[in-house]
């Protein structure tokens, strides 16, 4: 069979490609390895009475986001209030006032200005090489700064981190992130179940080896998770699409999971307040607890790297453990009487996701550059990898998507 264009993966990137595509009335399949559409886009309908995302759940640089007008296209809902400063914070035994949460604020940005600042100056160290003190405001911003990178600070480019062009403008999508993407996709053609195993070259085209037989096209656009494609799941030509598997290594993914912990009511007055961070101890890191917009009260931790590895491995009970041990630290035992269900994410041991998002490692903060700016002819990379201003974003991903789809058009005759 005979494709115009082959889109590998049904997330964010694939979708924006295939849209793309379908607007300027070029045929093409996308060919999804799993049973669903979203990729890291994932709304679980079913684990807990309320629905969440397991995956992205903001848009970021909302002022901006071209998902913004597909969620007012498809009367997805969304809070156009920005509460990301709106945070309650526990150290060690003690609420903080409003001043002294005010001033945390003012000092997580300062956090950022000094990685951009660095950046700025070509510095291509890790992220922890920029001095931080002891103080319970900085562990809070080393801790989101290790969330929006999925991984530790001492292994993340401050160049690399330096290339995400932030609005400072995030609003939650409150209907379902994956949801939406789904619904974008609704008159899409995709093969779910299909995986790829190899792509080669062939006269006029690609061939593309899948679980449900060959299939030939002019050119393909690949949007799997960079682990997935360093995990050698599908095999590429020698060429091009070798050399951004090399400059893939220093651009992996890394570790982002959830610990979703739903109440019959909260444990405190939550009001207009986007999350709750508790530091048990002196010596342990600040965790991060959403607060969701769901009808049902719910707690949903975020943790990153390395931390968030040995969650994994513990499995998730283990992981919901974690998250009321932390819980309980603040409002006692009794937590656990309130507590109706738990529910938990396992993005680094799923075989077709592999991770959380992708970073530059110190040393190779030019690598995503330099893999968007190679030239690969038939076979197109995208995803949120492939996004210089966005990455780590579905929006840079549905983003990449689009540009890879128009470069094709640009560079043959189709």
């Amino acid at each position: 069979m005979n494709e115009k264009i082959i889109i590998i993966g049904a997330g964010a990137a694939g979708i924006g490609a295939g849209l793309q595509l379908k607007a300027l009335g070029v045929p093409f399949i996308i060919l999804e390895a799993s049973d669903r559409i979203g990729g890291r886009a994932h709304t679980d309908n079913t684990s807990l009475s309320s629905k969440w995302d397991k995956g992205c759940s903001w848009f970021h640089c909302a002022d901006i986001n071209p998902l913004v007008g597909w969620a007012d296209k498809l009367g997805t809902s969304y809070d156009k209030q920005d509460r990301s400063k709106n945070a309650l914070y526990w150290s060690e035994s003690r609420w903080l006032n409003p001043t002294e949460s005010s001033s945390l604020n003012l000092n997580i940005n300062k956090r950022f200005q000094e990685i951009y600042v660095a950046a700025k100056i070509g510095n291509d160290i890790s992220i922890s090489d920029i001095p931080i003190n002891n103080s319970f405001d900085a562990a809070v911003a080393e801790e989101l700064v290790k969330l929006m990178c999925s991984e530790e600070t001492h292994v993340t480019s401050a160049v690399g981190y330096g290339d995400y062009n932030d609005t400072g403008v995030n609003w939650m999508v409150t209907s379902g992130y994956g949801d939406l993407i789904s619904r974008m996709a609704a008159d899409a053609p995709i093969r779910i179940n299909t995986k790829v195993s190899a792509i080669s070259y062939q006269k006029g085209g690609v061939r593309v080896e899948t679980s449900s037989g060959q299939l030939n096209a002019r050119a393909i656009i690949v949007t799997t998770s960079t682990n997935v494609l360093r995990s050698g799941q599908i095999s590429l030509p020698a060429g091009p699409a070798q050399q951004i598997l090399e400059l893939m290594e220093d651009v992996p993914c890394g570790t982002y999971e959830k610990i979703a912990i739903e109440f019959e009511h909260y444990p405190l007055n939550t009001a207009n307040n986007e999350a709750i961070w508790i530091q048990s101890y002196s010596d342990s890191n600040p965790t991060y607890f959403q607060i969701p917009p769901q009808k049902q009260p719910m707690l949903i931790a975020h943790v990153a790297g390395e931390q968030a590895r040995e969650l994994v491995e513990i499995g998730s009970q283990g992981m919901a453990d974690f998250a009321i041990q932390k819980l309980t630290s603040v409002f006692g035992s009794n937590i656990n009487k309130i507590i109706s269900g738990t529910a938990t994410t396992s993005w680094q041991s799923d075989p077709l996701i592999m991770g959380g998002y992708s970073y530059t490692r110190a040393g190779a903060g030019q690598n995503r550059r330099k893999m968007i700016e190679l030239d690969t002819g038939e076979i197109v990379f995208a995803g949120e990898a492939f996004s210089l201003p966005w990455y780590g974003t579905a929006h840079g991903a549905y983003q990449s998507g689009k540009d890879a789809a128009s470069q094709l058009l640009e560079s043959f005759d189709l």
